[in-house]
Parts: structure tokens; sequence; C-alpha cells
């Protein structure tokens, strides 16, 4: 199941976004002054943000009066309205894939993985089952623009990823290294043990990760501790 149209970001959402990018905090009143948008329509914008956590809303006093509120991003909110640090990325790593220890590659590219994992934490809840877990990872990474969709196939969901996360990254068909830290970033956030199953890199459509289906005992599943 594909997350809903309500996940995506529209336009006006982004505005709204931009805003609070440049000011600490706003209410519904400063909004309607800088869009020169009604006041029920600032609300409906703020409510939908709200909801999917990109917003917070905060209660104040002012004098006699009745109470407003006031909205500012949160963490996500931020991470999402922000420029991007694709450069940044990919300079970090090159130089990691330079590191001459093949071990202390891999162990800094593990401890990578779950230190993304954790960002799932409060979404993805691992006492759920797996299929509602699969399905608040899909949310989050739409959340994040990455197209992300489940998809059951026999008894075990499957993630596929419907456009690369780190296309600046995962660009040449040799650098795998890039797939691994993703498959145990999903491993870790989800609970299950999953295996890339289909790759753009082999000239798949899009990436799939299927969960391994074995018993927990046995699945080595990766924890979100660092």
């Amino acid at each position: 199941m594909r997350p809903t149209e309500s996940e995506h970001i529209r336009p006006i959402d982004q505005a709204v976004m931009d805003l609070l990018r440049q000011h600490r905090s706003m209410t519904v009143q400063d909004f309607t002054g800088c869009l020169e948008v009604t006041a029920t329509a600032v609300r409906q914008r703020l409510d939908r943000l709200v909801e999917v956590r990109l917003i917070e809303r905060r209660k104040e006093s002012v004098g006699r009066g009745r109470p407003q509120f006031r909205y500012s991003l949160t963490s996500l909110g931020m991470s999402y309205s922000s420029v991007s640090y694709a450069d940044l990325a990919a300079a970090l790593w090159a130089e990691v894939m330079e590191l001459p220890n093949a071990s202390v590659r891999s162990g800094i590219m593990r401890r990578v993985a779950r230190r993304m994992s954790q960002a799932f934490a409060e979404s993805v809840v691992l006492e759920g089952s797996l299929q509602d877990r699969m399905q608040a990872m899909a949310v989050e990474l739409v959340k994040r623009k990455i197209p992300t969709a489940v998809s059951p196939e026999g008894a075990l969901p499957i993630l596929q990823m419907l456009a690369c996360p780190f296309p600046n990254l995962a660009s040449d068909e040799n650098n795998r290294q890039v797939c691994e830290m993703e498959q145990e970033m999903i491993s870790a956030a989800v609970g299950q043990a999953v295996e890339l199953d289909c790759c753009r890199l082999d000239g798949h459509e899009h990436c799939q990760f299927r969960p391994i289906n074995t018993p927990p005992a046995l699945a080595n599943i990766p924890s979100r501790s660092v």
C-alpha cells in the first residue's frame, strides 16, 4: 500500500515552512499577513503540517484575552525544509571510502546506519507487527522525499524504494557499500533483518528490501543503539 497523498508536501506547505525557517515561531495572524490568505486557509495548512509532525503548536497566554497558538518547525520539519547537504554527504562518503583499512570502513558504515535508524524510532514502534513497522517506515521515508511503498508478497511485506535516496553516492554499479549501509539502516529501524532483493544498480526499476524469513533469534537483527 502506497502512502496517501496527504503525506506529500505541497507548494503552500513549503511556503509556510520557509517562513518558519526565517522566524523562530509565528501565529496564524503572522501567516495571514505574510501569505495574504485567509486565517481559515492558514489553519488548514498548519493543522496538516502538525499532523505529519513537520511543525509543532504551542499555546501561549496573551494578557487577559484568549490564548493563542504559536507554530514552529520540528527537527524533522527543519531537515525537510532546509537546503540540501548532498555535496557535504558526497565529500564525507568519499573520505570514508578512501580509508585504507577495510574493517575500519565497515565499522564506520555500520555505526552510521544504526545512528540513521534512530531517526525513525519515534514512528516505527518495534512492538507493532512487521506490516505496521514497514508501513510506518515507508511513511517516514516519503516525508523525507524518498518515494516508498509497501507491497505484500506472500506472508511478508516488501519495502520498495521507488527512487534512490542517495543518487550521488550510488551512481556507480561497483559502489555497493551505500546499498549495504541502507540495508542495515532499514533492518535496525524496523527491528527485522532485511536483504536487498532488487537494486537499481542491477537494472531493476526500483530497489526492494525483503525481510529475511528466519526466527528473530537467528536473524541477527541489528540494534538501533550505536
